[in-house]
Formats: structure tokens, C-alpha cells, sequence
């Protein structure tokens, strides 16, 4: 089967991830490589490939059949234009936008376009998280009752020395990493219909919070929260417990644990706790802890592949741009509470935008 030739849009952090597994990929091939940062041509020759300063070049010379936009979030709507109107199939690195304005100005492209976008909260792709599905979905742990979430790590002062890294409504742990988890949660257990959050700034005193705490409510009457901050030295992050990412220390903590009517699990290590004797219930009684096996793979690159087989039409986007709105939805909505001080339905913020 003929590879598929896929350009890569904007050649930062996470381009160059791209660009890597693009490389390596045995099912698709790096068409070309376009950055605003002149100085990225030495990457594209160190690849092989040609470079270009704009989207439209990059289409227009190599005429690839997708693209993998990782630009600023604040580019990502007027890029999608551009592609759908080549009929360029697009996988957009979240969030799908920096407003929902934008966002939804994504969803109508490609339902009036028919091109295929895949939004990429790459965790949906985790072997880990898709067994978390699995269990929790299929009844393993019972009715699920809540999930608490615990974020927290370090990040070192050289970060913040990029200015939109203390800023409110672009940087912080909400909008660069919770939003990760907000959409895992949702993948996990339901659609969440209120959150009601409080944010701080106190620890560093940037514009931007280092630390916040979630209250969430789901639409099948499960509740959760979520505590994070990344300004303590922390064991209890998703990158440092699952250790997919090579910069960060691995603890092999776990960070999340899910509550159900007759079993409970904790997360990564995926154990599986309950009583040793399903009719003996209650504190006074043993319990048995169980470890469920789960095969690794590197999301990203799944992710990649399932991108392929989108581009071809032999799959479904695991997240297309109206999940990736509502996923941004979510994320805007903890925002706001932290700002008002109320609870915020996250479907009434889309709405908004729709009517």
C-alpha cells in the first residue's frame, strides 16, 4: 500500500515529535515541513525534505494528502481553512483552539468540507487508559461512583522564562496539562456536565495559577475532583507516572483512582482493589488487591496510525473537532468558575457560541 505524504505545520516541541514519528512511520512519509522561524530549514534538511514559511506553500508544493497542524493554539482555526479548502485531511494537537469561537469555526469547516479531523488528546490512544475505559465502562468496578485526580509536580524556573508561560488564558497547569486529563476523564467516565473550581497564584505570583482544585459532577451521577499544582516537588503527575515522556523523572505513582459500588482502581498501576469475599462487605472484613497486565505502546505513535487509517477513511476520528471542542469547553469552564466563583455548566459555554 502506497504511503501516505503528510506535511507538518509549525516545527516546535511537539512538531518535532511529529515530524520523528512521521519519519519513522512505516505507513506514512514526511511530505514537508512549514515554520514561521526561518531557522527551521536546518531541521527540514537535516530531514530530507523541503521547508516553506506557510501552510499554503507547504499544501500547494507538495500536495500532501494530511497535515499535522501543531502551530499556536490561536492559528489552528485560520490553518484548518486553508486545508479544507485543499481537501487536506488534519490532525490538530490540542486543544483544537484557543476559544470556542474558534473551535466551532473548526467543526463547521469540516462538516461543510467533508475533511477529516482528528484532534490530538493523544492519552485516548494510551493501552492504559483504553483498559481504564474498558473497566470502568464495563461494570468491573461496579457503579462508578467518583474519581479523584491528583496533578502535581515541579516545573522548573527556566520554563516560565517564555512569557506566554505566565500568562492567564494561554499558559498555566489548566490549559498546557489538565486539559489532557479533563479530556481523559471524559473518555473514562462520562460527559461532564458542572464544574466548580478555585485557582491560585500565590505560590509564584504570576498572572497564571500554579495551583487549582476541581469539583466535577458527571451526567450519569458520578462525581470527582481533581487537585493540582505545578509548583511542589510531587510525585503524583500523569507524565511522571506513566512515564511516556522521556524529560520527565518516572515515579510510577498513582495518580487517579476510580471508586465503584463493588471494586475500586487505582491508576497507573492499575490495581485492582475489592473485598477477598463478595459477601463479607464492610470495613471489618479482608480485602484482596489484584494487578491488571497491560501491554505498552506509545500513544503518539498509535495515534499517528489511526491518523493514516482516518486519512484512507478506514476509521472514525477517536476525537473529532466536536469532541475536541467540548473537551476545550470543559477547560474554559473551569476557568470561568475559578474566575466567578460559581459552578459552570461547560454545555451552556457552547451553546452560547451555537445560538
Amino acid at each position: 500500500m502506497e504511503r501516505i505524504r503528510l506535511g507538518v505545520i509549525g516545527a516546535g516541541l511537539m512538531g518535532m515529535k511529529h515530524i520523528e514519528l512521521v519519519h519513522a512511520c512505516g505507513i506514512c512519509s514526511l511530505a514537508g515541513i512549514s515554520d514561521v522561524d526561518p531557522s527551521r530549514k536546518a531541521l527540514a534538511d537535516a530531514f530530507g525534505v523541503s521547508f516553506y514559511r506557510t501552510a499554503e506553500e507547504l499544501i500547494d508544493g507538495e500536495q500532501p494528502t494530511g497535515v499535522i497542524i501543531a502551530t499556536p493554539n490561536a492559528q489552528h482555526a485560520a490553518i484548518a481553512e486553508v486545508c479544507a479548502k485543499r481537501s487536506v485531511h488534519m490532525l490538530i494537537e490540542k486543544p483544537i483552539a484557543d476559544t470556542l469561537a474558534q473551535a466551532m469555526r473548526i467543526v463547521d469547516i469540516a462538516n461543510q468540507s467533508g475533511i477529516r479531523v482528528l484532534v490530538g488528546h493523544h492519552r485516548r490512544h494510551s493501552p492504559l487508559i483504553r483498559k481504564t475505559r474498558e473497566l470502568v465502562g464495563g461494570g468491573a468496578i461496579g457503579k462508578l461512583i467518583g474519581v479523584s485526580v491528583l496533578w502535581a509536580l515541579m516545573k522548573p524556573d527556566a520554563y516560565f522564562d517564555v512569557e506566554w508561560r505566565r500568562q492567564r488564558h494561554v499558559g498555566g497547569p489548566l490549559l498546557i496539562n489538565l486539559i489532557h486529563d479533563l479530556d481523559s476523564l471524559r473518555f473514562i467516565c462520562g460527559e461532564i456536565k458542572e464544574v466548580y473550581a478555585r485557582a491560585s497564584s500565590a505560590v509564584r505570583g504570576f498572572d497564571v495559577e500554579d495551583s487549582l482544585s476541581i469539583s466535577i459532577a458527571f451526567d450519569n451521577g458520578a462525581i470527582g475532583s481533581v487537585l493540582a499544582s505545578d509548583a511542589t516537588p510531587a510525585a503524583w503527575s500523569y507524565e511522571a507516572a506513566v512515564g511516556e515522556n522521556p524529560l520527565y523523572f518516572r515515579t510510577e505513582e498513582n495518580c487517579y483512582h476510580f471508586l465503584g459500588t463493588s471494586a475500586s482502581l487505582a491508576f497507573p498501576r492499575m490495581e485492582l482493589w475489592r473485598y477477598a469475599d463478595a459477601n463479607r462487605k464492610g470495613w471489618q472484613h479482608p480485602m484482596e488487591r489484584s494487578q491488571i497486565a497491560v501491554g505498552e505502546a506509545d500513544p503518539l505513535k498509535v495515534q499517528l496510525e489511526h491518523f493514516c487509517r482516518v486519512v484512507r477513511g478506514e476509521d472514525e476520528p477517536v476525537v473529532n473537532a466536536r469532541d475536541g471542542a467540548e473537551t476545550l469547553a470543559v477547560a474554559l469552564a473551569v476557568q470561568r468558575s475559578a474566575s466567578k466563583g460559581i459552578p459552570i455548566d461547560p454545555s451552556e459555554l457552547l451553546t452560547g457560541i451555537e445560538g
